[in-house]
């Protein structure tokens, strides 16, 4: 429907003009000069089939044949002047400015030939309706220009509806891959912090059930309270991908630096050598984001000094600084690996992004003692 509408534009154009030039000119045209009237008419208004793929000819050959109909009958012609006039219309609506300012003149031109020289009278005397009759070529190209600026215009708008909708995809996009990206580094941390400690404690537990039970107990509490909490907070963690039709959604707070000190306490209670120094004064507000990432650097930290330096001490610093968090973790190199270190894991990836994704810095290597993590972190508080 689309692709035929222009055709049935050009059709009721040509048509609606015919009517309109055949009456007029069948009015005014004198009785004797009607026939011929009517003919040149006709085929001024005929040659409009050509406008959108001939415009510049057919705003010549139409423009011809009205001259040749003012010096039949100058009535008739001002009445066919239409043709030319949709013509001119056309072609300022396709063409560029160069060629549509050579049309206007040669219009021009013709209207003054018309009016001056066709016309019968003196031209002193139609000074003043000529200028009027040339200043009314202004109104096709005028028009012209309107519906171009509107089609540029409405071109604009759709452009940028169409880029908008494009950022807003790929807000969506983006904001649902960091959102993926956070669910899986805290599902490592939860799931390799929790299995670790379970790996120890249950080695612990096998090596003094027989020798000292009493033991053997405490190690198998401590896997109960490591699983008791890490399956606490993998409903945190999991529960908002199971909000559907109101159901409830766990609302405990995100780990924080308040919750540092605890978690040092149970790698203690498993027995791990671990000191925890604070340096400087803890603000009031620390964003929750940057609490989460530390908490999560230490936790991970701890996991594989677990994992791959068992035994060995360890030392985690927290420094409060005018404007950033600092926080390292030191260990000194194990005795002996568990048996669980066997592979390369993404722990240090994942607290490595954390810490960019605040405009934080993250590294992590040898060092004399051991193996060291040192993370600094912009504490952007409003």
């Amino acid at each position: 429907m689309k692709r035929d509408a222009p055709h049935l534009l050009d059709a009721a154009v040509l048509l609606v003009a015919g009517v309109i030039v055949v009456v007029g000119v069948a009015l005014r045209a004198d009785a004797s000069t009607r026939p011929l009237a009517l003919t040149l008419a006709l085929a001024a208004t005929a040659t409009l089939a050509l406008r959108r793929s001939a415009p510049t000819a057919t705003l010549a050959i139409s423009g011809a044949f009205v001259l040749a109909l003012f010096a039949v009958d100058h009535a008739a012609g001002a009445v066919a002047v239409i043709a030319p006039a949709i013509a001119l219309y056309s072609l300022a609506l396709s063409r560029g400015r160069m060629h549509l300012v050579a049309a206007v003149v040669a219009v021009a031109a013709a209207v003054m030939i018309a009016d001056v020289f066709l016309a019968g009278h003196h031209p002193r005397a139609l000074t003043l309706q000529t200028a009027a009759h040339v200043a009314l070529v202004a109104v096709p190209v005028l028009a012209a220009e309107a519906l171009r600026n509107r089609r540029s215009y409405i071109q604009l708008l759709l452009e940028r509806l169409e880029l908008a909708e494009r950022t807003r995809e790929e807000e969506a996009q983006r904001r649902a891959e960091q959102e993926r990206l956070r669910i899986a580094r805290d599902l490592h941390d939860v799931v390799a912090h929790t299995l670790t400690t379970i790996n120890v404690q249950a080695g612990v537990a096998a090596h003094l059930a027989d020798r000292e039970p009493s033991r053997a107990g405490s190690a198998l509490a401590a896997i109960e309270a490591a699983s008791r909490d890490a399956l606490d907070e993998l409903r945190a963690i999991l529960g908002v991908l199971r909000e559907v039709d109101g159901a409830e959604v766990p609302l405990e707070p995100a780990p924080g630096l308040d919750g540092v000190a605890s978690l040092v306490g149970r790698f203690r209670e498993a027995g791990a050598d671990i000191e925890l120094e604070v340096e400087g004064e803890q603000p009031e507000r620390i964003p929750e984001a940057v609490q989460l990432a530390a908490f999560r650097i230490v936790q991970e930290s701890l996991t594989n000094a677990t994992r791959h330096a068992p035994g060995a001490a360890a030392r985690v610093r927290l420094a409060y600084e005018n404007d950033r968090l600092c926080v390292g973790i030191e260990n000194n190199s194990g005795q002996e690996r568990n048996g669980s270190g066997h592979g390369r894991g993404v722990g240090i990836a994942g607290m490595r992004e954390r810490a960019t994704a605040l405009g934080g810095t993250l590294e992590a290597g040898p060092s004399p003692r051991g193996f060291r993590v040192t993370a600094e972190l912009p504490d952007k508080r409003s």
